[in-house]
C-alpha cells in the first residue's frame, strides 16, 4: 500500500478526551422576560446551568431557573416569587458559532409562598424546546449567546405559555 491508496477521511479526534473534568464544565446564566396577560404579572427568569462538553461540537446539561415576578406594571411594582423551573439541554454546533439547540423543562408557574408548595406535581407544566443559538465572543475569556426556541408543547398549556422564547446568556467560566 501506498499514501495514495489510502483514502482521504474527515475524522477529527475528540478534543474534549484530553480535558480533565473540570475543564469539560460549563457554567452559564440567562434572563428571560415576558409581560403582563390575563393570567401571569411582568416576569423574569433569571436562570444558571451546567453544561459538559461530550466532544467539540456537543454540550448535554441541565439547570435550574426562578420566576421573578414584578407586578403588573410601573404603577403596581411588586416583587414575588412567581415560579422556578428545572431544565435539560442539548446544544449542537452547526458551523462556525451556529447550534441547534432543544431541551425538555418543568416549569411551577404559580406564585408561592413557601417550599413545600412546589411538591404539588399537577402545577408544574413541560415545555419541549427547539431552536437556534449563536454564541459569540464577549472577552478573553467570556462567552455570550441569544436564543430563539419553539416550545411545541405550549399549545397543551391551561393557561397557555408562550410559544416562542428569546434568551439571552451569558457563560460564568
Amino acid at each position: 500500500n501506498t499514501s495514495a491508496d489510502l483514502e482521504q477521511t474527515d475524522f477529527k479526534p475528540n478534543g474534549q478526551k484530553t480535558k480533565s473534568l473540570l475543564k469539560r464544565l460549563e457554567w452559564g446564566g440567562n434572563v428571560q422576560s415576558q409581560r403582563a396577560r390575563a393570567y401571569f404579572p411582568v416576569t423574569s427568569d433569571i436562570g444558571l446551568s451546567l453544561g459538559y462538553k461530550l466532544n467539540d461540537k456537543s454540550v448535554v446539561g441541565m439547570g435550574a431557573a426562578y420566576k421573578l415576578g414584578w407586578g403588573s406594571g410601573w404603577r403596581d411594582i411588586q416583587i414575588s416569587h412567581q415560579g422556578v423551573g428545572l431544565r435539560s439541554f442539548l446544544d449542537l454546533k452547526l458551523k462556525g458559532s451556529l447550534f441547534l439547540s432543544g431541551g425538555y423543562e418543568m416549569n411551577y408557574r404559580s406564585l408561592f409562598h413557601s417550599l413545600d408548595q412546589l411538591r404539588n406535581h399537577s402545577a408544574w407544566q413541560s415545555s419541549g424546546l427547539i431552536g437556534g443559538s449563536k454564541k459569540y465572543q464577549v472577552s478573553k475569556k467570556r462567552k455570550g449567546s441569544v436564543q430563539l426556541l419553539w416550545d411545541f408543547l405550549s399549545y397543551q398549556q391551561m393557561p397557555r405559555t408562550q410559544a416562542v422564547l428569546f434568551r439571552v446568556g451569558y457563560s460564568l467560566k
